[in-house]
């Protein structure tokens, strides 16, 4: 497993399994790119997987590779590619699961050769084959693939491939998709790669080659992998990521974005307003007389304050928009192609939704908290610290002015 930066896809962790696919330390490996160790006749098809996923054409690819061990030998590898963060709009790291599979390219080689070989590797693959012609005739299958296909000795041995077609097809979730898929590979003469998924919750890697003798194609291998388990490791591991993502940039008090994921999604934001002179407008929120009520009634009624806040700003925003505990009692809330004019409609309705907030810190007391909120436009090439003090500066001023309102820039 490897983690690049999507800018130049350099290295920027590797575990010690990759380490040993390659032949190289960890320090050699961090000190370059993806690109250093991939082969050069493959490095067209890289850049091309990565920039579909850039492009938000498609959120995570998968393709066969070769890469250059430190020993100038070459290693065959399926690569699974995806965003480590896929919340991001532009990924700026990526996660590659890589999979030696060296061993299995030989192996389709030595299909090739003779049937004696043949044969012998059949037996030996831990992958399930069946070898068919091109009237979809079996012509070879290992004990591998009628033990994943969990598949009688009777039927194998019976010789009926119509009957076990079906027995096959009856297991999988979808068996029209599949023949359907067959049929186009048939008539295509292309090699091809899928997953299957079956009833009972198995998943199959499948791909399937061409069989050729002098020249001519014959028919087809097939060869079928069990990956059901994998699937779950890759899934576990996705939502534990996910989790860590999520308890590393949420604040768990008022579930709204912490002041470190703020400066990060605020850098990006930046970006793509210079770039595509697209209008992004900046709020400061900070809850008035918040220490007072904090002295009165202790901190266990303040912290209900705080999330209660939280809960009405997410009813006010739209999804596209970021809202953030920037700190204490102050919040920040990022609107993307947004004016300072709809920002200030967006304003005043989270000022005035709170507003109508009734807290009971005491029996017999009802209580309403207000919140000044300052609010501005970005100036195009305008630094960040800049941009941010000088929305800091307007709520300031409507705390100064008699809190409990929106002060919008004036031009």
């Amino acid at each position: 497993m490897v983690i690049v930066d999507a800018a130049q896809s350099r290295f920027v962790k590797v575990n010690r399994r990759f380490c040993e696919i390659l032949g190289y330390s960890a320090e050699e490996l961090l000190q370059g790119s993806i690109h250093d160790i991939t082969h050069p006749d493959d490095l067209r098809m890289d850049l091309d997987h990565v920039e579909r996923i850039s492009a938000g054409i498609t959120r995570e690819s998968s393709w066969e590779k070769r890469y250059r061990k430190k020993d100038g030998t070459v290693v065959w590898a399926r690569a699974f590619v995806t965003p480590l963060d896929p919340s991001e709009a532009k990924p700026t790291l990526r996660l590659g699961v890589i999979e030696d599979i060296t061993e299995r390219k030989r192996a389709e080689e030595a299909l090739r050769w003779s049937e004696t070989q043949l044969q012998a590797i059949l037996e030996s693959t831990a992958d399930g084959i069946l070898a068919v012609d091109n009237k979809g005739r079996v012509i070879k299958a290992n004990r591998r693939f009628a033990d994943l296909w969990r598949i009688p000795q009777s039927l194998m041995d019976a010789g009926d491939d119509r009957v076990l077609l079906d027995f096959v097809m009856n297991q999988l979730s979808d068996p029209d998709a599949f023949l359907k898929k067959v049929r186009l590979l048939y008539a295509s003469d292309t090699v091809d790669t899928d997953t299957l998924a079956f009833k009972d919750g198995r998943v199959f890697e499948r791909f399937s080659f061409l069989m050729i003798m002098e020249s001519v194609v014959i028919g087809r291998v097939w060869s079928f992998r069990d990956i059901t388990e994998r699937r779950r490791i890759e899934e576990a591991l996705r939502d534990s990521e996910n989790r860590y993502r999520e308890l590393s940039v949420v604040d768990d008090l008022t579930q709204l974005y912490n002041s470190r994921h703020f400066y990060f999604q605020l850098k990006i934001e930046l970006d793509r307003s210079n770039r595509y002179e697209q209008p992004l407008t900046l709020l400061l929120l900070d809850l008035d007389n918040f220490k007072a009520f904090n002295d009165a009634y202790g901190h266990v009624e303040g912290d209900q304050v705080l999330f209660r806040f939280g809960q009405v700003v997410k009813r006010c925003l739209r999804e596209t928009d970021f809202a953030y505990r920037y700190g204490g009692e102050e919040f920040t809330i990022l609107l993307p192609m947004t004016t300072s004019a709809d920002g200030a409609v967006a304003a005043e309705r989270i000022r005035t939704e709170f507003k109508k907030e009734t807290f009971s810190p005491a029996p017999g007391q009802d209580v309403h908290v207000t919140v000044s909120i300052g609010i501005a436009q970005y100036k195009k090439k305008e630094e960040m610290k800049a941009f941010v003090h000088r929305v800091d500066q307007l709520m300031y001023q409507g705390k100064k002015n008699g809190k409990d309102r929106v002060c919008p820039e004036t031009y």
